[in-house]
């Protein structure tokens, strides 16, 4: 199952559940939305009664409704929530500061960078301006030119354009006409002119922040997993399918052998207070009641249970998610940039301090070649990855001819070249135990017959069974503001009982059931 949750893991897990249910929910309830075993929801949501504003309700047959405030208000202190709270808010805080510290010294250093060179070339040009020399001035204007072509090469700056306005030839001048170089001035309508082009660029809110950008360019894109991901999809099959499922049905959405399903479905059974039922063809079919009991028939569940293995092909995402082309482009340019610069600066620059050979050399040098390395392994391992990509979803389509072949309960014949061309088939032969036909032109056929019963016996289990358990008729409840059932029903005897005898309607209703008792079994025996 991956990492032991803490208590307070367990807590928050239900009270995620609960508060996408209204805070109204049974222990299958939760269970199908979390994974976690019937047992340690029962003993979790029984300490969360102790903690939060809440009540439990009790129907005819026993079963258990949990109903807490929809604002999950708490009754009093609980020992070491705080301390658990205070934990994941840090280290939550921790990771979002990482993330920003990537971004912070990608920008950061860049514009370090381009704020030195200026400065370089604003001193050239300074120095030029001083000299009486043309022709050293003009050397000295070289450094400032070709800084100038640098950032237009690496930023898509362009610098040069006003020599290039300069050239422009005299039609296309006038085809200016009165609206001059920059557009139709400042009228009112701010169509052209300088503001109109300003305008014109501004851009909207980016959807997310930049650093969440830049961290998916290093580290790929970042889901969540979810130790209890497994239980989770089996809890929703198991009911979406009535509560009745065989191997054969699980093995359909896992991909895995019979044998593989009947050793999970018999750990489920224990997980989720399962039975075992015997079909008359000695088939085991998987009976879990508790987990199908719901607080209210038709909820509208967003997490639908896991499709056929067939239907779910293993995808090849891109190396960084979501990211935009433009704006992967950008930080390679970036990064790149800030690559070359500590380069330079250790390789160009003479008579440097410590201080400034690591700050300006080596940190950017040493940060620039990690923030290239690790996507580029990960490049590496993602081309190796396209081979095991290719052959799983030829397993899966193998899989998917598996259970064409015995879908209606009949095991009908499989030509046996689709399974003997690949390792894979020949795999899933003995996975699903399937049976060799030899026709009389000589011709060799697969059947899966077990794999058919065992859709028939699941199929024909799933329509004995009741269509949904729902939570029924409530007899008891912790709600001192609401009267149970029980408690209902004596009231009203308690005063029928009063018009025809003429009593009192505050008499002691259990003395006087049990007198009438006594006398009714003297009765009889006389």
């Amino acid at each position: 199952m991956g990492k032991r949750l803490t208590e307070f893991e367990f807590e928050d897990r239900i009270l995620k559940s609960l508060r996408r249910r209204d805070g109204v929910a049974t222990a299958g309830d939760v269970s199908a939305d979390t994974g976690l075993g019937l047992e340690e929801t029962e003993q979790v949501l029984r300490q969360m009664i102790q903690h939060y504003q809440s009540h439990l309700d009790v129907d005819d047959e026993g079963q258990l409704l949990y109903r807490f405030d929809p604002k999950f208000k708490r009754r009093g202190h609980q020992p070491g929530r705080w301390w658990y709270d205070f934990k994941k808010k840090v280290w939550g805080a921790l990771t979002l500061g990482f993330k920003a510290w990537i971004m912070v010294m990608l920008v950061g250093y860049t514009v370090a960078f381009v704020v030195l060179l200026l400065a370089f070339a604003i001193a050239g040009v300074a120095a030029a301006a001083s000299s009486d020399s043309d022709a050293g001035g003009e050397m000295m204007l070289l450094p400032f030119y070709l800084i100038m072509r640098v950032l237009e090469v690496m930023f898509w700056i362009s610098f040069f354009d006003s020599a290039q306005r300069g050239r422009m030839p005299r039609r296309s001048h006038r085809r200016m006409g009165r609206r001059g170089m920059y557009g139709g001035g400042m009228g009112r309508r701010g169509g052209g002119g300088l503001m109109g082009k300003l305008k014109s660029r501004t851009k909207e809110k980016p959807s997310e922040p930049l650093y969440k950008k830049v961290f998916r360019y290093v580290f790929g894109p970042q889901t969540e997993r979810d130790p209890l991901a497994a239980e989770k999809a089996f809890a929703r099959f198991v009911r979406e399918n009535g509560g009745r499922v065989t191997a054969a049905d699980w093995a359909s959405r896992t991909g895995s052998s019979l044998e593989a399903a009947e050793r999970a479905l018999t750990a489920s059974a224990v997980r989720f207070r399962g039975d075992i039922d015997v079909s008359d063809e000695g088939v085991l079919v998987y009976r879990f009641d508790d987990l199908r009991v719901t607080a209210e028939a038709g909820v509208d569940d967003d997490q639908s249970a896991p499709a056929p293995i067939w239907k779910r092909p293993v995808k090849f995402g891109s190396l960084t998610g979501k990211n935009p082309k433009k704006t992967d482009t950008w930080i390679t340019l970036l990064n790149a940039f800030n690559l070359t610069m500590g380069i330079v600066v250790l390789g160009s620059v003479v008579s440097l301090s410590s201080a400034v050979a690591i700050g300006l050399g080596w940190v950017p040098l040493v940060f620039s070649s990690l923030f290239f390395a690790v996507p580029g392994t990960r490049a590496l391992r993602r081309r190796l990855k396209k081979k095991r990509v290719a052959r799983e979803n030829e397993r899966r389509e193998l899989v998917q001819a598996v259970y064409l072949s015995a879908d209606d309960g009949v095991s009908r014949p499989v030509d046996a070249k689709i399974f003997e061309t690949s390792k894979a088939g020949e795999r899933l032969l003995v996975d699903f135990e399937a049976d060799i036909e030899v026709s009389d032109e000589g011709d060799r056929y697969y059947k899966f017959p077990r794999v058919a019963e065992q859709l028939e016996a699941g199929e024909q289990a799933r329509e004995q069974a009741t269509a949904e358990l729902v939570f029924g008729q409530t007899i008891f409840s912790s709600d001192e503001e609401e009267v149970s059932l029980e408690d209902a029903e004596m009231a009203d005897f308690d005063r029928r009982l009063a018009r025809e005898l003429g009593g009192d309607v505050e008499l002691d209703f259990e003395m006087e059931w049990e007198e009438m008792s006594e006398s009714v079994s003297v009765g009889s025996r006389t």
